[in-house]
C-alpha cells in the first residue's frame, strides 16, 4: 500500500464514522439509574486527550521531509482512526434514557470534531503527496486541538444540556429587552410627530407606541423570568425525570424569534394589529412552556409559577387595552 492508499483509506474510515454519527443505531435502553455519567464523561475526556496527542504524533511525523515510509504512515493514521472511533463509539453506548437534548449536543459537538479531523488528515496528505504548505496542516492541527479540549466542557447530564440551552435562549431575550429600553431614543419624539398636524396619522403612531410599550417591556421581562425561573427549578430538583423536559427545548428556542418580531413590530409605521398578534403569539409560547415547567416543579416553586402566569396575561390584556383606546 502506498502513501496515497493510506490517505484514502483513513479518509474513507472518518467517513464512516460520520455515517455512523448521522445514523445511530442504539441497543436496548438502559436504566438510568444503573448508567455511571461519570464513569462516561471521564472517559470522554480521556480518549479526547488521547486523540490529540495522536493527531499531533501525526502531524510531526508529516510536518517536513523526508516523510515516513508508507508502513509508518498507516500505523499513525491508524491509531489517529481507532482513537477516533472510540470517542464516536462511547457516544453510541448512551442510551436514549439519559435524555435527547444532551445526546443531540453532544452529537453535534463530537461530529463537528470528526469533521475536523478529516480536513487535519487532507492537509496533512496536501502536504505528502502534493508539496503544500506544512503551514496549512498546523492551522488545522490547532482548530483539531480546540475541538478535542471542548469536550471537558460540553454537558454533562441532560439536565445541563437543557439549563444551556435555556441560558442562551435567556441572553437573546436579554438583549430583546436591551433593544426596547433604546425604542424610546430610535422613535420619533411625541412633540416632533405632532409638530405640524396633530390629527396625522404618523402622530397617531408615536402616541401609541409610547402607551403600549411599557406592557411590550413587561411581556419581555415575563419571558425572562420564567426562563430564569426554570433553570432554577431543574438545578434544584436532581432527582425528576428529566427525559420528560426534552419538548421544553424545542419549546424554548422558538421564544426569541417571537420576541424579536413583537420588537420590529413597534418601530415607526407601527402597524397595530402586527403588534398585538406578535404579543397573542408570544404569551401563547409562554404559557405552553409554564404548563411544561409545572410537571416538574416542586410546591414550593407553584406561586412563582403562578406569578409569572399572572404578569403574562396581565401585561398583554393592558397591551390590547392601550391599543384600542
Amino acid at each position: 500500500m502506498n502513501s496515497e492508499e493510506v490517505f484514502n483509506e483513513a479518509l474513507f474510515n472518518v467517513d464512516l464514522l460520520v455515517s455512523s454519527l448521522k445514523n445511530p443505531k442504539r441497543g436496548n435502553d438502559t436504566d438510568l439509574s444503573q448508567l455511571d455519567l461519570k464513569e462516561f464523561n471521564s472517559n470522554m475526556l480521556l480518549i479526547s486527550k488521547a486523540l490529540s496527542q495522536e493527531c499531533t504524533k501525526f502531524s510531526i511525523a508529516h510536518s517536513s521531509p523526508p516523510f515516513p515510509e508508507a508502513t509508518i504512515t498507516q500505523s499513525l493514521a491508524g491509531l489517529v482512526c481507532n482513537t477516533a472511533s472510540q470517542l464516536v463509539g462511547s457516544y453510541l453506548s448512551l442510551p436514549s434514557t439519559v435524555g435527547a437534548t444532551l445526546l443531540t449536543v453532544l452529537c453535534k459537538e463530537i461530529e463537528s470534531l470528526i469533521l475536523n479531523l478529516k480536513q487535519f488528515i487532507e492537509c496533512i496528505r496536501g502536504i505528502v503527496l502534493r508539496r503544500e504548505k506544512a503551514e496549512t496542516s498546523l492551522i488545522s492541527t490547532g482548530i483539531l486541538w480546540e475541538f478535542c479540549d471542548r469536550i471537558s466542557s460540553l454537558p454533562k447530564t441532560n439536565a445541563e444540556a437543557i439549563t444551556s440551552i435555556l441560558h442562551k435562549e435567556e441572553q437573546l431575550i436579554s438583549d430583546g429587552l436591551q433593544e426596547l429600553n433604546e425604542v424610546n431614543s430610535t422613535q420619533p419624539n411625541l412633540s416632533d410627530c405632532s409638530s405640524e398636524d396633530d390629527e396625522s396619522s404618523e402622530s397617531e403612531f408615536c402616541a401609541t407606541g409610547i402607551k403600549i410599550l411599557p406592557s411590550v417591556k413587561g411581556l419581555v421581562k415575563s419571558a425572562c423570568a420564567l426562563l430564569l425561573r426554570t433553570q432554577k427549578i431543574i438545578n434544584r430538583t436532581p432527582s425528576c425525570n428529566y427525559t420528560k423536559l426534552d419538548p421544553l427545548v424545542e419549546q424554548v428556542s422558538k421564544i426569541s424569534n417571537s420576541v424579536d418580531d413583537l420588537i420590529c413590530s413597534l418601530y415607526v409605521p407601527i402597524n397595530l394589529a402586527q403588534v398585538i398578534d406578535h404579543s397573542n403569539v408570544l404569551a401563547s409560547k409562554l404559557t405552553t412552556i409554564l404548563e411544561t415547567v409545572k410537571g416538574i416543579a416542586s410546591e414550593a416553586d407553584h406561586d412563582g409559577i403562578q406569578f409569572i402566569a399572572t404578569a403574562i396575561q396581565h401585561n398583554l390584556q393592558n397591551l390590547q387595552t392601550k391599543a384600542s383606546e
